[in-house]
């Protein structure tokens, strides 16, 4: 197919195919619209740290994933353990992506950043602006230095001096800028007031089911009614304070035929399960991890599906892109988290909200929610295409981007 403008665009992002995040649905998009476009990232790690089956951890690789050339550097494995190997494994993605960039930056017309985490990575995109005066735009999904801080690091000293210059240094570098959360935004005029700052959102990257006869034949939930987190395990999560809620209600209910299913994997997969097993809660099964295709399947049979993040700051702003396949799946939500997706729950309908501190009124919500009828539920179901359609749909967030990237010429 010919490329529709002949624009050659370089896309740099920490990750991708086979990592499976919603950059890669943008990127096949474009190449199958005809666009010619390239991607920089690192070696496949995530998220074990560890290269995966069929590649191999050289300093510098590139391949063709459905057509487009990918270029790939090195990255240091045991990255998600130790808290210096993931430094030095930022700054080493780094300086690789600077040595590739001043080789090759010059052969794009523009440069499309994915972020995702640090700031390091995109820089290379910065880099390449600098030097050769390309076009850049990015995608924020996460807030640097705010989400360090969140995480007790970097609070004071030179260390914070240091890092808000280098991200003041990323944003003003940059022509277009980009978030997945409004919340973002004020975050960022910070540190460039005179730039404009649009919100983009996430859309869902689950299918919905349509041989329902193959969901009973793939699995069975062991209660009547379920509610369902599927996702990262790890502490951000708040599942603690998601199971001892439960364990609260469950505790004070006769009908054993409700369960909380938790299904993924994460850094904070055996603390739960020991929390679980040392005070004989019931009713609480984990799955472990899931393919993703299986997802879909697990949301159908589900009949709440549970949100879940701690009450910090930068946390409150966040609309996590569960919450797109949530909505997606036309299933009700309980919210046990506040800001962005708790003012979205509330205000369209969607479901339950619940303080995420609040262990009493997390097992108040969950005593609620099996009390509702049905037909509230219905109307929680239909809030949720609503609002999917309107503000999450994928073909109108692609089609924006397009036109942000390439221009408004479309084929």
């Amino acid at each position: 197919m010919i490329n529709p403008n002949g624009k050659k665009l370089l896309i740099i992002t920490e990750v991708f195919a086979p990592e499976e995040f919603i950059i890669n649905d943008l990127v096949f998009s474009w190449k199958k619209q005809g666009y010619k476009v390239s991607v920089l990232t690192r070696n496949p790690s995530y998220p074990h740290g560890k290269v995966y089956p069929g590649y191999t951890n050289h300093f510098f690789q590139n391949e063709l994933i459905n057509e487009v050339p990918v270029y790939r550097v090195q990255f240091i494995p045991g990255y998600q353990s130790y808290l210096l190997v993931k430094i030095l494994n930022y700054i080493w993605n780094m300086i690789l992506g600077f040595i590739w960039a001043i080789k090759n930056g010059n052969k794009f017309d523009a440069i499309y950043i994915y972020h995702t985490g640090p700031l390091t990575f995109p820089s290379i995109g910065i880099l390449i602006k600098k030097l050769y005066k390309k076009h850049t735009t990015i995608w924020t999904q996460d807030i640097w230095p705010d989400t360090v801080y969140a995480f007790g690091l970097a609070k004071n000293g030179l260390s914070r001096w240091i890092l808000e210059r280098f991200v003041k240094w990323i944003y003003t570098n940059c022509d277009t800028i980009t978030v997945s959360c409004p919340g973002f935004i004020p975050i960022i005029l910070k540190y460039c007031p005179t730039k404009v700052v649009q919100f983009i959102p996430q859309w869902s990257l689950t299918s919905k089911i349509t041989d329902l006869k193959a969901i009973h034949k793939k699995f069975r939930y062991p209660g009547k009614f379920n509610f369902v987190f599927a996702g990262n395990l790890g502490k951000v999560q708040n599942l603690e304070n998601v199971i001892l809620g439960f364990a609260k209600f469950s505790n004070n209910t006769e009908n054993k035929e409700i369960w909380l299913n938790l299904i993924g994997n994460g850094s904070h997969l055996n603390y739960l399960e020991e929390i679980v097993n040392t005070n004989n809660y019931k009713n609480i099964k984990f799955w472990g991890l899931m393919k993703s295709s299986d997802i879909p399947y697990f949301y159908e049979k589900a009949d709440v599906l549970i949100i879940a993040l701690e009450n910090k700051p930068i946390f409150n702003l966040t609309i996590p892109a569960k919450f797109q396949s949530y909505l997606n799946a036309e299933k009700p939500i309980f919210g046990i988290i506040n800001g962005e997706v708790a003012y979205l729950i509330k205000n369209y309908n969607l479901g339950w909200v619940a303080d995420p501190d609040n262990i009493q009124k997390i097992a108040n919500s969950f005593q609620e929610i099996t009390l509702c009828s049905s037909e509230k539920l219905a109307e929680k179901i239909n809030n949720t295409n609503l609002l999917l359609e309107n503000q999450f749909n994928r073909e109108k967030i692609i089609k924006n981007f397009t036109e942000i990237v390439f221009g408004k010429q479309q084929i």
